[in-house]
């Protein structure tokens, strides 16, 4: 089966670009961060236990799903502000094109604007394992991918803040630059303190 792009006239391309600029993506990665915060701090507070038959019982954190699908999600909206910052038009034509993906590795590797990509890739492969599996369904697509809830250790948690507090400073200077997108649009960001 063959699928045909869909095309938008100036006006719909013109909205989705206001809708899809660095900016946009900026405040939901934040929005998103900001929710997986609130889960992690709320960690202890419960927690679930899986007992098996000749296994010792795996216990984990009641909130560690959600937190690590947020942050998930968080780092790839960040990704995504940087990528379409620096090509516009990846969103010209009303629709997203060629970031797509969830794999927040296959992401990174694409921007020029993100320091110790390579150093952090584990970070990047941790949270997509999540992302595309476990933390987002109970399952997987077959009986060949099924995998175990990982664990959102404290290490993992301080270098994915310790990242996105990096690239938020960095985006905030590159906004309050400005930002030339496809059909005229121009933005100007000074955002300060925390949102």
């Amino acid at each position: 089966m063959i699928h045909m792009k869909k095309q938008f006239s100036q006006d719909q391309k013109k909205a989705f670009v206001d809708a899809a600029n660095p900016h946009q993506w900026f405040l939901t990665a934040d929005n998103l961060h900001s929710a997986a915060h609130a889960l992690w701090c709320r960690r202890g507070m419960s927690q679930l236990t899986r007992s098996e038959p000749g296994h010792s019982p795996v216990t984990w954190d009641e909130t560690n799903r959600a937190t690590f699908l947020l942050a998930a999600f968080a780092m790839e909206n960040m990704l995504k502000a940087f990528l379409v910052y620096e090509d516009p038009s990846l969103i010209e034509e009303g629709f997203i094109s060629k970031i797509t993906t969830h794999n927040l590795w296959s992401l990174a590797n694409r921007t020029s604007c993100i320091p110790y990509k390579a150093r952090d890739r584990w970070v990047f492969e941790a949270l997509s394992e999540g992302n595309e599996s476990w933390a987002r369904y109970p399952c997987g697509r077959d009986a060949d991918d099924i995998q175990r809830e990982g664990q959102f250790t404290v290490r993992l948690w301080g270098k994915y803040c310790s990242m996105m507090n990096i690239y938020t400073v960095k985006m905030k200077k590159m906004l309050s630059k400005g930002w030339v997108g496809p059909f005229g649009f121009y933005g100007k960001w000074e955002i300060i303190d925390s949102f």
